[in-house]
């Protein structure tokens, strides 16, 4: 297993995001990921709308292997994004960052993490069958090129520092 560097992100990030979310199935608009890191170093990165959280090679150099992005809805955390490099990829740098989105929203007092993903990406979603998010619903014609997406949630347990239970 490879062990990145894992941090929020900030506006320092931004063209290494934007370099790696053009890799991307479903890439968002360079100026959404700009604005939010912009909006980023205004603030907590766990109190505004949207973290990055990245994984960075370690060393002088350092590198912006792989990003996941974490929002919320309705009281629960949304893994809205994860992109690992290609090259990068196999060497559980995805898992880390699910693991750290997990760790952040159960930290917020967050009881689940909700993600949504192509209903024909096979390793994504054995991706998050491995680290125990289940099936909950199938959101038809969820993508611009019309393909479902399956909702999939993870429980969190309970949280030292806020005492709630996950669930």
């Amino acid at each position: 297993m490879f062990l990145p560097e894992i941090r929020f992100c900030g506006p320092e990030d931004v063209p290494a995001i934007i370099e790696a979310n053009g890799l991307s199935l479903y890439p968002w608009p360079d100026a959404v990921i700009a604005r939010d890191l912009a909006a980023s170093s205004l603030s907590d990165p766990l109190e505004k709308g949207l973290s990055y959280l990245g994984a960075f090679s370690r060393g002088a150099y350092a590198r912006l292997l792989g990003y996941a992005v974490m929002g919320h809805e309705a009281g629960f955390a949304l893994l809205m994004g994860l992109m690992v490099l290609p090259e990068y990829r196999r060497r559980g740098i995805g898992t880390q960052l699910v693991l750290a989105v997990a760790e952040c929203a159960r930290s917020m007092g967050r009881t689940r993490l909700i993600l949504r993903v192509g209903e024909a990406n096979g390793p994504a979603r054995a991706l998050y069958e491995a680290l125990f998010f289940r099936r909950k619903a199938v959101r038809e014609r969820y993508y611009s090129n019309g393909e479902d997406a399956v909702e999939m949630v993870l429980v969190l347990p309970r949280s030292p520092e806020t005492g709630r239970e996950g669930g």
